[in-house]
């Protein structure tokens, strides 16, 4: 039968209500379990219990409604596109504030990765060189520079994570020396969530003559972040996940010190200060400079609603309420006897365990609960993550489902 996907998807939410077990354990927690006020503002909840924000987020109906009124604009077009590239300079001003940054020390791009290879491509690695990372890095980093160990002859190291699930600095230590160019790390790791002390690695970079780089997607707007404390040289950070925006733009930090160093790798009309010119431009003095090209406006407009809508509740406040919830899932899941990859005490709302079941088994008891996990390295390993609007009901209702997933044969 031939139907759409407007059609299919439809059909699926209408017939799509809440679990019977869902039903039970919010009827056993307290009705107004709603600790930072918000539940409300995301529909989906109602029949869904959504702990895949690690993958990529519900967006709040303010974010939703930001993005349509975007979109209205293009039945009717605005006679400048001023307004929009105004409302840039405003989003790279919260997204400082966010992480205690200066705005000219953030660019806006497109995506976490190009941040990487925009730093990268400007270190000039040559054989003799190291980098260094480690096996909770994002898969995207390998790729880069297996680039570079393969075409110019630089070192990779990868420091291994023990049986905790934790990367120690002293395995860093060993790794690192003076021909380490670069170290590059997760704020949060996407692989078992977790959050890495960034100063000690910074400190540890630096006093060897090298930089650190920094993939934040998976932690800012989850949990705090002051990259001055940290003294990061370099980040990139999407706006997907945890900032509860969408696709197509990402936030770059530089140092302010070290932007002389980091040339933008492109060239266009939005990375010089007056572009009515024929020649001899002038770039943009600060990070304003790696944005080149027209940006993903909408993306923009929704990120920027989207930040307002954070630094209302408080990311110290969301970093309280999800770590809890991430620890309640933990101990529960190490009750059951399962592998648990993320280490206890982590700070950060994301976990990672191993089942050992038939993976399309365990994926048909969560989809028949409706609960919206990540399955990884073939369904064999399952992520969750509290989002600000979980509560503890949702984790009663995951950690009864898990429950039977470790009863299967």
């Amino acid at each position: 039968m031939d139907i759409t996907r407007r059609k299919f998807v439809g059909a699926t939410s209408a017939a799509l209500v809440a679990s019977p077990m869902l039903t039970a354990a919010r009827a056993a927690s307290n009705s107004h379990d709603d600790p930072l006020g918000i539940r409300s503002d995301f529909p989906l909840l109602k029949t869904t219990n959504y702990l895949n924000t690690a993958y990529h987020a519900v967006s709040p109906n303010q974010v939703v409604e930001a993005g349509i009124n975007f979109f209205k604009d293009r039945a009717d077009p605005a006679d400048s596109i001023g307004p929009f590239l105004a409302e840039g300079r405003v989003v790279r001003g919260k997204f400082a504030n966010l992480v205690n940054a200066e705005q000219g020390e953030i660019g806006l791009i497109y995506t976490t990765t190009e941040a990487e290879n925009i730093v990268v491509n400007n270190l000039g690695l040559k054989a003799g060189d190291n980098v260094v990372t480690d096996d909770l890095q994002y898969n995207a980093s390998f790729i880069l520079y297996d680039y570079f160990a393969k075409n110019m002859g630089v070192e990779v190291r990868i420091v291994e994570r023990d049986e905790t699930g934790r990367t120690r600095f002293e395995d860093f230590e060993k790794m690192v020396d003076n021909n380490t160019r670069i170290v590059s790390v997760s704020f949060v790791s996407h692989e078992n969530g977790l959050c890495h002390d960034l100063r000690p690695l910074s400190d540890l970079a630096h006093a060897n003559g090298a930089y650190i780089y920094v993939d934040a997607i998976q932690g800012v707007g989850m949990v705090e972040l002051d990259v001055k404390a940290a003294d990061i040289d370099f980040m990139g950070c999407g706006t997907y996940k945890w900032l509860l925006a969408s696709y197509g733009t990402a936030f770059f930090y530089v140092k302010r010190e070290l932007q002389d160093m980091i040339a933008a790798d492109r060239r266009g009309m939005f990375a010089v200060t007056d572009m009515e010119k024929f020649r001899d431009f002038d770039p943009y003095p600060d990070a304003a400079k790696y944005g080149f090209a027209t940006p993903a406006f909408g993306s923009v407009s929704v990120v920027g609603t989207a930040l307002d809508y954070i630094g209302r509740i408080g990311v110290n406040n969301i970093e309280g309420h999800t770590v809890a919830l991430a620890h309640k899932m933990r101990e529960h899941i190490v009750s059951l006897g399962l592998k648990c990859d993320t280490p206890e005490g982590n700070r950060s709302s994301v976990v990672t365990f191993y089942h050992g079941k038939s993976p399309d088994a365990v994926r048909s008891q969560y989809q028949n609960e409706n609960i919206k996990v990540t399955y990884k390295h073939g369904g064999t390993k399952i992520r969750v993550g509290a989002s600000l609007f979980n509560n503890d009901a949702d984790i009663d209702h995951f950690n009864a489902v898990t429950s039977e997933i470790a009863k299967l044969g």
